[in-house]
């Protein structure tokens, strides 16, 4: 029986270097690296023999993908990584039915399958790691759907953190605040943006991998995650959308 670990958004930046670590693990026989590009799903390849590609768009049915290969392989499934996630940055009256369809697809619905998909066939031991954000500390305006959508999965894990340990699975949430990334835009109408705090997929992939295996249930890698944390406990919500509005309001 293979000993699998599942990746979501393998082809992304925090993606990848989940792959690449996961590639040195002694005790991972296959990692299922799902994405929608089969280009850069095929270049995972280059990593290890142990990559298998898994051509999927959960918005759609990559959902279903998985679970075929699940049913049909039986595999004992040590790691699920639940890293794809869609953003989207202005007004909501400007995204859609299709865009506020998918980004809930992707990011709530997707891991919630996938999670009750792989339980079955984890044992003691095994690992959930959610891709959450900083974003889940507040609402936040112009990112409304991404903010929510990563609430909801920050308070998925934390609660299945607890119904989970009796089985010795450990469930950690990821919630790095802003990450250099394909993902983030680079300019907009010509001026540079500014993200602060900035940090490198390779801190956040570290220290979830890390925080995960002391079985904490959460991970907030980077100061300013951390900070933003703290700052949003203490500070009243109006407060802090309206200080979240100023500081993007030039890039929407």
């Amino acid at each position: 029986m293979a000993r699998v670990a599942i990746v979501t958004g393998a082809t992304g930046g925090i993606g990848i270097k989940f792959v690449e670590r996961i590639c040195l693990m002694d005790d991972i026989d296959e990692i299922w690296a799902v994405g929608r590009n089969k280009e850069k799903l095929n270049k995972l390849l280059e990593k290890s023999s142990k990559v298998f590609p898994v051509d999927a768009d959960l918005a759609v049915d990559g959902v279903n993908v998985i679970a075929d290969m699940i049913d049909r392989d039986k595999p004992d499934i040590r790691i699920l990584i639940n890293n794809a996630g869609i953003g989207y940055m202005g007004s909501y009256d400007d995204m859609g039915r299709n865009k506020v369809a998918a980004c809930c697809t992707v990011n709530c619905t997707a891991p919630s399958e996938l999670i009750s998909i792989v339980l079955p066939f984890m044992k003691e031991g095994a690992k959930i790691l959610n891709i959450s954000s900083a974003s889940s500390f507040q609402p936040n305006p112009y990112l409304t759907v991404y903010s929510a959508s990563k609430v909801y999965l920050k308070n998925l894990s934390r609660a299945l953190s607890v119904e989970l340990k009796p089985r010795g699975i450990t469930v950690t949430c990821v919630c790095p605040g802003w990450v250099d990334t394909g993902m983030l835009p680079k300019t907009k109408g010509g001026e540079t943006i500014k993200y602060n705090g900035l940090i490198s997929p390779d801190l956040v992939v570290d220290k979830a991998l890390r925080d995960c295996s002391r079985g904490k249930d959460m991970s907030v890698p980077g100061y300013f995650a951390k900070y933003f944390r703290f700052y949003s406990k203490i500070t009243p919500a109006s407060l802090v959308m309206k200080l979240w509005v100023n500081a993007i309001k030039k890039y929407i």
